[in-house]
């Protein structure tokens, strides 16, 4: 089954289940509590994906042995809050139907504790993955170290990566990193690899 009709039928899915759309939802208790509040999350959400006229949202549960596979594909424990993954749906209704854009989620990967100018630094990485399952758009949100890291030049190389795809950072590699940030530039493109993973153990997809 394609990533394109697998997603169409989980809008559908999620449309008639009618507890999963978005009207005035509370912060998530992962990654988009840090945001505040709904109307902060949709105008990041927004910048992921302009087109959206609606989001949909979609929370996940992984079971111990999905914990365990996701685990060994990418390297790394996950928090707890990431056994219970939140995807937004992006939709555009502007036509008077419903048309599939893809699908957004926020990740918050490990970065090494210090502090700039009295705040501590953090990367909120915003993934858009298009119904194809190649990465769409990636954003960062209330990012404080190098300004580099959040523009095109570095970011929109992640862009039609796909899990078949190399996400390794380096001056000899297709991805080129931030000078001064190589280890954050490395964990922004793990966050994009990361997301693309999560939706493919959500969504039942192969390959």
């Amino acid at each position: 089954m394609g990533y394109l009709s697998t997603m169409m039928r989980l809008v559908a899915g999620t449309v008639l289940g009618g507890a999963l759309l978005l009207a005035e939802p509370p912060p998530a208790q992962a990654h988009l509590a840090t945001f505040g509040s709904w109307e902060i999350t949709r105008g990041y959400l927004q910048e992921i994906f302009p087109d959206a006229t609606d989001f949909l949202r979609r929370r996940d549960s992984y079971t111990d042995a999905e914990v365990a596979q996701i685990e060994a594909e990418l390297g790394f424990e996950l928090y707890p809050e990431d056994r219970n993954p939140e995807f937004y749906i992006a939709v555009d209704e502007s036509s008077g139907k419903r048309r599939f854009l893809g699908v957004a989620i926020f990740i918050d990967p490990r970065v090494e504790s210090r502090l700039l100018e009295g705040n501590v630094v953090r990367i909120e990485v915003g993934i858009g993955v298009d119904a194809r399952g190649r990465v769409k758009r990636v954003r960062l949100f209330d990012y404080r170290g190098s300004r580099a890291l959040t523009r095109p030049a570095f970011l929109d190389q992640l862009v039609g990566l796909s899990l078949g795809d190399s996400f390794e950072v380096g001056s000899d590699k297709a991805i080129k990193p931030v000078d001064d940030e190589p280890v954050e530039s490395q964990l922004v493109a793990n966050a994009a690899r990361e997301a693309l993973y999560l939706m493919k153990v959500s969504l039942g997809q192969g390959g």
